[in-house]
């Protein structure tokens, strides 16, 4: 029988922040809505931010082509479900741990890195962390999810993608407007946990020219361009435009 000295020192050594020597950071490019140049952009942000060496697995077509540094993962196609606004479903596959088991750390394409991102993967896997919808902003009692960026293990959550009916999307009679909303309804409240606000910022709400006021329907600070809070890591380029659309030396600086 385990005695309280030896409990004790078990329940301490659990609360020890993990240390990873690699972690397995994952994309998803589907169709013809980004180039591939987003996805060698981000495996290069993900390098310079994470001192864990980083095994990057690319959930796409199985003809898309895919350097051997990186793991190809064959999504399936799911019949009239395709384009712009209708690929994000495929996130849902991240799900399925015949895919991938253990820790994974998701990033959209159209998210910029700016900063060491350690803290992420230092927190606790009992849980499916995500960004907090931007909405919070201008709506701030309203807690919902925002998947551009998660981190969490497929195994624990793997009856997200065995209950999904693609063919509830593909038909437009969905009750969900996109894939967040979908994990948002899966997943217990109390098995979500939300990054920290001051870590990932909404671009063209928080950061671009002084940040959005939306009382008055515009900018606060027209032509000043982005701003980086010192404790900001991930900028998440929600809506239009996406990064290989702007000027802004800021955001081109880490976006390589």
């Amino acid at each position: 029988m385990e005695t309280k000295e030896e409990k004790r020192a078990r329940k301490a050594q659990a609360q020890q922040p993990t240390v990873l020597t690699t972690i397995d950071c994952a994309c998803l490019i589907h169709d013809v809505q980004y180039q591939w140049n987003y996805v060698e952009r981000l495996y290069n942000s993900l390098c310079r931010n994470l001192t864990p060496t980083v095994r990057m697995h690319v959930y796409t077509e199985k003809n898309r082509v895919v350097p051997g540094h990186m793991i190809h993962h064959h999504l399936q196609e799911w019949p009239g479900i395709r384009g712009p606004k209708r690929s994000w479903w495929y996130k849902i596959q991240l799900f399925d741990s015949r895919y991938h088991s253990g820790p994974m750390l998701y990033f959209d394409l159209d998210t910029v890195i700016v900063g060491n991102i350690d803290w992420i993967w230092r927190l606790p896997t009992d849980k499916l962390w995500a960004v907090q919808d931007f909405k919070y902003l201008f709506r701030p009692s309203r807690a919902t999810l925002n998947s551009s960026v998660m981190w969490f293990d497929p195994t624990k959550f793997n009856y997200v993608y065995r209950e999904f009916e693609p063919g509830e999307v593909a038909h437009r009679k969905s009750p969900w407007h996109g894939d967040q909303d979908y994990i948002q309804e899966k997943v217990p409240v109390g098995q979500v946990g939300y990054f920290d606000q001051n870590c990932v910022k909404s671009w063209r709400w928080e950061l671009l020219d002084g940040g959005y006021d939306f009382r008055h329907r515009k900018h606060k600070n027209p032509g000043s361009g982005t701003v980086l809070p010192n404790d900001t890591s991930i900028l998440i380029f929600h809506g239009q435009p996406k990064p290989h659309e702007i000027n802004d030396t800021t955001v081109l600086t880490h976006w390589k």
